[in-house]
């Protein structure tokens, strides 16, 4: 066979194996899209990197990587790698690679055969041969959005050709992974979106019936929610006054100190957003914070205000943001959102918390108008054993002045001098305690010691309107937890409640009897039974409503305080007219564990 025949030969055999590669890949390329389309996101970057190397394998290239970015078409992140080959260059390099990055932003491709080919590329052409790189193909991968990532092929062995056939198959690889990792994307999105619901609805379930007392514990588990959902290494929230003087916040990991970050807490004041990636970026005027950002090693932040009709309340600020999602529109977003759910439990406990200062200073009112009442009795409580101190001290004086004083007699009457002394300080002591103004004291209470200190309070009264004062007190009665003062407020209130209604029924019995005794098995009940006048049946629903009286010179807010005073201890406050006459009011309070036996 001669030379002529042998070249025939090798051409025919070369057509004929160029048909038969072309189906062999475009085979691969159908199975690989095939098995792309239904698979979940948790099992397409497995994929992705299988078919890729089957890819890589079948083309004979030296160098195979596909790039997954995450992040602006101008910043680009990589999320996601799959390297063939070892020390390949990847061209959205911006600083090494400024002409191949462009180009593939642009969404065309970059190949070359020869590095010299690359057109005013002298930045390019350098890095490439620094990298050892003699020929490269780079596609875009793109779907129906921004650009998710890079495919590339290169070789450094030996120059190679980039054929417009090989580069249009390329091109169904590319598209085929494009669509995965957009469906990969939107999937992880979706499911993104979903934890972040769950996470909003769970948080304002906690907070929407959030009393003043359980807020630092529920925030700070809030917080600690919110900073592993974005997987951030801090958070706090600050609470501003009403006045914007003062702020106070709750940190995890306990970094924020509003005080050592006096701009961005004047920023956030203003209802700006405070977000950056680099301290650099900060301007001069933030000089204090700065400083603070670096002794707390603390990297990008991003801080939102909380307002509340329109008021700055407070802030949401997490530290250590990576640098590409302090820039993120979708975190400040959702970051409002969970705001208004921080605002709204900042703003009920503000107003819980004035509520009870109000509460207070009404009861306060209530107790101090009581004692008002009481301006006679107190008088005539405190004159005895101040005349009794001083008709002894008299005594004493002519004693002494006697030739022989008999010292014995002076010894006793110095005795009944301490007695009566200390018989008004009691009295003092016990007027004090009810008129004092200061935040609740729950404690442990004896509820039949402090009837007995009611009931002395108030003996001299019933004294003055005829009215005999009877004590029918349980023993062993278990403790009750609750303010002193307060409680013995009610009683007093309902005391004088009774009192005055036996007042104004003129003739018949006139004992008014305080009784305790246990109402079930884990509460303890204190009711005060007159003999007057009785309850009007219409006036029952209103009875403990403010500012309703039966009484002409009354102000209709004793009941009503007792009522909250109750309300505010776990109690139950009720009234019922009694079978023969009068009416019983009673108060039951939960026993306190510690006492209950």
């Amino acid at each position: 066979m001669g030379p002529r025949h042998l070249l025939d030969r090798v051409v025919r055999r070369r057509a004929k194996l160029v048909p038969e590669e072309r189906l062999r890949f475009e085979t691969l390329l159908s199975e690989l899209s095939a098995g792309l389309i239904h698979l979940a996101a948790a099992d397409v970057d497995a994929a992705i990197e299988r078919g890729f190397q089957q890819v890589v394998t079948f083309l004979g290239v030296d160098q195979g990587q596909l790039d997954e970015y995450a992040g602006s078409e101008r910043s680009f992140a990589s999320s996601g790698r799959v390297r063939i080959s070892e020390d390949m260059p990847r061209l959205m390099d911006d600083e090494q690679f400024p002409w191949a990055a462009e180009t593939l932003r642009r969404g065309q491709v970059v190949r070359f055969f020869r590095i010299d080919e690359l057109p005013a590329a002298a930045l390019d052409r350098a890095n490439l041969r620094r990298a050892g790189t003699r020929s490269k193909i780079c596609l875009p991968l793109r779907a129906s959005g921004p650009m998710l990532g890079v495919l590339s092929l290169g070789a450094v062995r030996s120059e190679r050709a980039w054929s417009d056939d090989l580069v249009e198959r390329l091109r169904l690889l590319s598209a085929a992974f494009s669509n995965a990792l957009e469906r990969k994307r939107m999937e992880l999105s979706l499911a993104e979106r979903l934890r972040f619901e769950r996470l909003l609805s769970s948080l304002s379930t906690a907070f929407s019936h959030l009393s003043a007392a359980d807020f630092d514990r529920e925030v700070q588990r809030g917080l600690r929610q919110v900073v592993d959902f974005f997987g951030v290494d801090r958070g706090s929230l600050i609470e501003f006054s009403r006045d914007g003087t003062t702020a106070r916040s709750w940190a995890i990991e306990e970094w924020m100190d509003v005080g050592k970050f006096p701009w961005m807490t004047a920023r956030l004041r203003s209802g700006d957003v405070v977000r950056f990636a680099r301290l650099e970026e900060l301007p001069d005027e933030a000089a204090v914070d700065r400083r603070s950002y670096l002794s707390n090693r603390v990297k990008p932040q991003v801080a939102v205000p909380l307002l509340v009709s329109g008021i700055v309340v407070g802030g949401l600020v997490f530290g250590t943001v990576g640098a590409e999602r302090a820039r993120s529109d979708e975190l400040i977003e959702q970051l409002h959102l969970l705001g208004e759910v921080f605002a709204n439990a900042l703003s009920r406990k503000q107003g819980e918390l004035e509520a009870q200062r109000l509460r207070q200073d009404l009861t306060h009112i209530g107790r101090v108008s009581a004692l008002g009442e009481l301006t006679a009795s107190l008088a005539h409580e405190l004159n005895q054993p101040l005349t009794a101190i001083l008709s002894n001290a008299q005594v004493a004086e002519c004693l002494l002045a006697a030739p022989a004083p008999n010292l014995e007699e002076v010894r006793e009457i110095l005795r009944d001098i301490v007695t009566d002394d200390r018989r008004a300080t009691e009295v003092i002591r016990r007027l004090r305690a009810l008129v004092k103004k200061g935040g609740l004291e729950f404690v442990l209470l004896d509820l039949n010691e402090l009837v007995r200190e009611v009931a002395r309070l108030m003996q001299s009264d019933a004294i003055g309107r005829g009215i005999s004062l009877g004590l029918e007190l349980a023993a062993d009665l278990p403790t009750v937890r609750g303010d002193r003062v307060q409680l013995q407020q009610v009683v007093l209130n309902l005391v004088l409640n009774g009192l005055d209604a036996m007042h104004e029924s003129g003739a018949g019995q006139r004992t008014l009897i305080i009784r305790t005794a246990r109402d079930v098995a884990d509460a303890v009940a204190v009711s005060v039974q007159d003999a007057g006048t009785g309850i009007d049946e219409k006036n029952v629903d209103q009875l403990f409503h403010p500012l309703f009286t039966t009484k002409t010179e009354g102000l209709g807010m004793g009941l009503a305080i007792a009522r909250t005073i109750v309300d505010a201890h776990g109690g139950r406050l009720s009234a019922a007219n009694n079978v023969t006459a009068g009416a019983t009011f009673q108060f039951s309070l939960p026993v306190s564990r510690e006492g209950a036996s």
